[in-house]
């Protein structure tokens, strides 16, 4: 259907499309309002080479890094996400969800960054169980290395940490942009489903009424509503121009 066809259907139907405009304003605004809002903070954590193994550089851990740093890097960003430690951390009350994994950006020459993002409807919880996971990252990586001495451990220094937990534009904008669709899917969709449905009746009526149907009992039913303005004809009893008479007469 052209939007020629749309447009008739709504004029025609103008008292039902407005109604239902003014409900799917009212439920989008109701709706936005009760959508839950998503709060997100985030940390990224560097591990950093061992004592013993930063002696080859002056001492300083930041000309250090190593493959191994990557390995242990990805190696902590699967223990934390293990359910295990998920549960452990949940019982702590660190409740929001959160993923701690390996920084794309990381290689043996730039460092092995672990990201860790925390999301969640409550910003104070988000915040807190950021906190108990940077903090985590910190207890896990002593217990995979509880057997080593303490010169030769890798350690860990964080990067960066938000401060606060802020709104996420992503994740609200993403629910709005849902909620308006549905509200002009209504809109749109409902007039042109009831208009079709009222005149296949109109039209159903007329021919089982006696001497409604074609041939001498009565004349069709006039269709013309369900084809748009530009595919109207000219209604019965109006005049025809010149140009149209001359047009109808035969060679």
């Amino acid at each position: 259907m052209n939007q020629g066809g749309l447009l008739h259907i709504w004029r025609r139907r103008a008292i039902l499309t407005v109604m239902l405009l003014i409900v799917a304003v009212a439920g989008i605004a109701v709706a936005l309002r009760q959508l839950p809002q998503t709060y997100q903070a985030n940390s990224s954590v560097l591990l950093l080479a061992s004592r013993s193994a930063a002696k080859t550089n002056g001492g300083n851990p930041y000309l250090s890094f190593s493959p191994s740093l990557t390995l242990t890097a990805d190696v902590l960003s699967r223990e934390l996400m293990a359910p295990a430690v998920v549960n452990d951390l949940a019982s702590k009350g660190y409740t929001a969800t959160y993923t701690a994994e390996l920084a794309p950006y990381t290689t043996t020459t730039t460092g092995s960054v672990l990201l860790i993002s925390v999301t969640g409807s409550e910003p104070a919880q988000v915040q807190s169980t950021l906190t108990g996971v940077t903090h985590e990252v910190a207890r896990e990586l002593a217990q995979l290395q509880k057997r080593v001495k303490p010169a030769s451990r890798i350690r860990s220094a964080t990067l960066s940490y938000s401060p606060q937990a802020t709104l996420s534009v992503t994740q609200s904008a993403r629910s709005m942009v849902i909620v308006i669709a549905l509200g002009l899917l209504l809109v749109i969709g409902v007039p042109v489903v009831v208009d079709g449905w009222l005149l296949r009746r109109k039209i159903r009526a007329a021919l089982l009424v006696p001497g409604g149907g074609p041939g001498p009992g009565g004349p069709l039913p006039d269709t013309r509503d369900l084809a748009g303005p530009a595919d109207w004809g000219p209604a019965p009893g109006r005049r025809l121009t010149r140009r149209a008479r001359a047009g109808s007469r035969p060679d």
